[in-house]
């Protein structure tokens, strides 16, 4: 069985398989288990930032064994606030009755402790202040994957129990590029090849760790787009950044036997 259905009125609102994909999210507030307010559009959306809602329920036999697959916790590590700041992953608890000792999987209804180990906010309110209909409306669990552009949910990832297939799901249902690596990572470790930085015009390239070798370049603006590509033959080239607007940007350099990352802003 895909899902365990919800309680026969959400189950009756529920038209086909994956009923939310393509609709629009709407705009939630609500505050997770250390008390810290989260805004869909405010805080994630708008702010550039794919939302991941999961909406499971402690009792759920998929739902957990979604979360003890750490697909999520690793998508939230990698490219959340601590890795490249891309999305934000959240844990909705879909149902009402649940107790902070269920997700403590301290009682018999539960499946086990849901907050050992999680790096994400977990959200548990009764009233539910989510439209179950909209944000599970085949069941639980659901991971409704929202594009910030236009605030649509474009994919329902509740069945893939690893992160490289949550990562391909996102990249392909949002147009996006999740970075394999994370900003700080960056800033802290890497070489620099690219100058001047900033950059007005024209950046250059200083390739020579790669011995000579034909090298391809991408440049990602902080949402993770992919904005220029440049394919290298010699250890000096260049990348026009004229037409790119004015803030930080990823250069990834890199060939089949390594790669360099570095940030770089662009002035005008």
């Amino acid at each position: 069985m895909k899902k365990l259905l919800l309680i026969a009125a959400v189950a009756l609102a529920s038209v086909n398989a994956n009923a939310q994909i393509g609709a629009t999210a709407p705009d939630f507030t609500v505050t997770d288990l250390d008390g810290n307010q989260i805004r869909l559009y405010q805080d994630i959306l708008d702010q550039g930032l794919i939302a991941v809602i999961d909406v499971s329920a402690t009792w759920c036999g998929p739902c957990w064994s979604l979360h003890t697959s750490h697909a999520l916790r690793d998508l939230n590590d990698a490219y959340g606030v601590n890795g490249s700041n891309q999305l934000r992953v959240v844990f909705y608890e879909g149902d009402a009755n649940t107790t902070l000792a269920d997700l403590q999987g301290s009682t018999a209804g539960t499946q086990g402790n849901w907050l050992e180990g999680t790096t994400y906010p977990i959200v548990n309110e009764s009233p539910l202040t989510l439209n179950l209909g909209v944000w599970a409306p085949d069941g639980f669990p659901t991971v409704s994957i929202v594009r910030p552009s236009d605030r649509q949910i474009v994919a329902d990832t509740w069945n893939i129990t690893n992160l490289q297939g949550q990562v391909t799901a996102i990249n392909n249902a949002t147009g996006i590029t999740l970075m394999a690596v994370g900003i700080n990572e960056v800033e802290s470790n890497a070489i620099s090849f690219a100058y001047p930085n900033p950059a007005n015009d024209l950046l250059n390239l200083n390739l020579n760790e790669f011995n000579g070798s034909s090298v391809s370049v991408e440049v990602y603006n902080m949402q993770g787009q992919l904005v220029k590509t440049v394919n290298a033959n010699s250890t000096i080239s260049n990348v026009d950044v004229t037409d790119l607007a004015t803030g930080k940007y990823l250069v990834r350099a890199f060939n089949n036997e390594k790669a360099l990352n570095q940030l770089v802003s662009v002035v005008h």
